[in-house]
């Protein structure tokens, strides 16, 4: 009997080494059933919540539900002041027609006005206030400032009250050679990041050279999905991305450099051949851009947030982020997107695997804040208010674990593939800065049997790794993983209803997410974030 004790302490001394808790995960695995996550999937995407679009009764009703579930799970308000909610202030207006934006240039005293829709067409992420700017154009390459790899294209320029002219995505993007991880974008390619960075050096405009100005589908939508009909735009209260941004067609680009003698495609070309930033004032030319709204709404956006706190004295201090967001499109020309996949099943996910801690009994050595973000639709901005506002250190964020639409079965033009050939597969991105987590993932899989698919994390056409919150965490350096399974032909249509979701694949998505957030909060050894 000895001996068989002395082989068990053994056996519980190595577990842990290995960051393996001691605690029964497998209780908490327990408590995540389908018919619990139906039924919070019918509550918050049935058609009486009206596609939960923000400002509306029901987006509150939604954020008041989450509130309450967390509060029935005794989780604490991550808020300073006790409450559950982190608001922030929102605008909506709608585009001022026929004029919303213009674009104008003039060089050698001619002047050229350039058409939207065929020159030019606004960045639809952007601040909607009124604004008039005119000035100077500065070429600025890339518009990115990436020290891990050695390059800043913003070294030596002034762009105070200037027009940066840039390019998309980052050098070498093509190249799968190029030390900006080949052809998988890394964040600094995304537009999201790219215009704030310039903002906030003092441009006073953005135009981004596109090869193309219009959206291509990666699917055949099963019906019309809703950014096909007119709506209103939104934009943060506080200043984020407020400027004009427009994309230009590279021959809109070279009518702007013309003075300069140099195309757009020998600019890009010389860059990425060299690896070295090109920024310059480019002669002779003044740009003036345009945009102009109407119907002004100021309103509130509401991130829900509640925190377990961790066990260990010393790693309670540590955070894992677990995360989905709630909001969705609401009601476009008497259609009803309801938003159940896109993602209610995000924010059902992150209920029940505070639910699994909670009523397991899982005491994890690290916190756990679990966040529902707000108005993610419109521009990922509730996650960069949290961000920009953490209820915790970023410093000492271990992870971020995002669910973005874990309920279907993939149908991509892009990958080529069918439903049937994806009824028990998630996709895991990100992995490339987190080979850790990749590793756990995989290793907490084994009791789930899903199969987990890293495509995107090769190849991402569709730019994947930027559109979920997940992002966010990703530009400060965090460790992080986004979970998600796939386009299919209902995303963004009426018909991404409850009564549509693969819930036994789904169940299984969100175990293995609890297991693998317990194994990040209970490991002795914290991740590393790989540039």
């Amino acid at each position: 009997m000895k001996r068989l004790f002395l082989l068990l302490l053994a056996a519980s001394v190595a577990a842990q080494t290995a960051g393996t808790s001691p605690a029964d995960f497998a209780s908490g695995v327990r408590h995540i059933q389908l018919e619990d996550i139906r039924a919070k999937m019918y509550f918050l995407s049935n058609s009486n919540m009206a596609g939960r679009l923000i400002g509306t009764p029901q987006h509150e009703i939604a954020a008041d539900y989450i509130a309450a579930q967390f509060m029935e799970l005794g989780l604490q308000p991550a808020e300073k002041d006790k409450s559950y909610f982190q608001n922030f202030d929102m605008v909506s207006a709608w585009p001022e027609e026929p004029n919303g934006t213009t674009l104008t240039a003039t060089i050698g005293g001619q002047q050229k006005t350039f058409q939207p829709g065929y020159d030019y067409e606004r960045w639809w992420v952007q601040s909607v206030n009124n604004q008039s700017v005119q000035g100077p154009v500065e070429f600025l390459g890339y518009g990115t400032n990436a020290p891990e790899y050695s390059y800043n294209d913003f070294a030596g320029a002034n762009l105070r009250g200037k027009v940066a002219m840039v390019l998309a995505r980052e050098p070498g993007a093509d190249d799968p050679k190029a030390k900006f991880r080949g052809t998988w974008d890394t964040y600094h390619a995304y537009d999201w990041f790219k215009v704030e960075q310039i903002r906030a050096a003092g441009a006073a405009a953005v135009l981004i050279v596109q090869p193309t100005l219009h959206f291509k589908e990666t699917r055949v939508p099963s019906a019309p999905p809703n950014y096909t009909f007119p709506s209103a735009n939104y934009g943060m209260a506080d200043g984020l991305w407020d400027l004009p941004v427009f994309l230009i067609t590279p021959e809109t680009a070279n009518f702007l450099l013309s003075a300069s003698g140099k195309t757009i495609a020998e600019l890009q070309k010389q860059i990425d051949e060299n690896s070295k930033p090109n920024s310059f004032d480019v002669p002779g030319v003044s740009v003036k851009l345009e945009k102009n709204y109407k119907s002004q709404h100021l309103f509130q956006g509401r991130n829900v947030a509640a925190l377990l706190e961790g066990s260990d004295p010393e790693l309670k201090k540590q955070y894992v982020v677990v995360s989905g967001h709630y909001d969705h499109m609401g009601i476009v020309s008497s259609r009803l997107y309801a938003g159940a996949d896109d993602d209610a099943s995000g924010v059902v996910g992150t209920l029940e695997i505070a639910q699994a801690f909670v009523r397991g009994g899982i005491k994890p050595k690290r916190s756990i804040l679990f966040i529902c973000f707000d108005a993610e639709e419109e521009g990922l901005f509730g996650s960069w208010y949290y961000i920009t506002h953490p209820l915790v250190p970023l410093a000492d964020t271990a992870a971020n674990l995002n669910m973005d639409m874990i309920g279907r079965d993939e149908e991509s033009l892009a990958w080529n593939n069918k439903a049937e050939q994806n009824r028990n597969m998630v996709n895991v991105l990100g992995t490339l800065y987190n080979p850790e987590l990749r590793k756990m993932i995989e290793q907490q899989n084994q009791q789930v049997g899903l199969k987990l698919d890293f495509k995107q994390d090769v190849h991402d056409s569709a730019a994947w790794f930027s559109r979920s919150d997940h992002f966010w965490f990703a530009t400060r350096s965090i460790p992080q993983v986004f979970f998600n399974t796939g386009e299919q032909p209902d995303y963004h249509t009426e018909y991404d209803t409850w009564d549509r979701i693969n819930y036994p694949k789904m169940t299984k998505i969100v175990q293995l997410i609890f297991l693998s957030t317990a194994a990040v909060a209970d490991d002795p050894q914290r991740l590393h974030f790989t540039p």
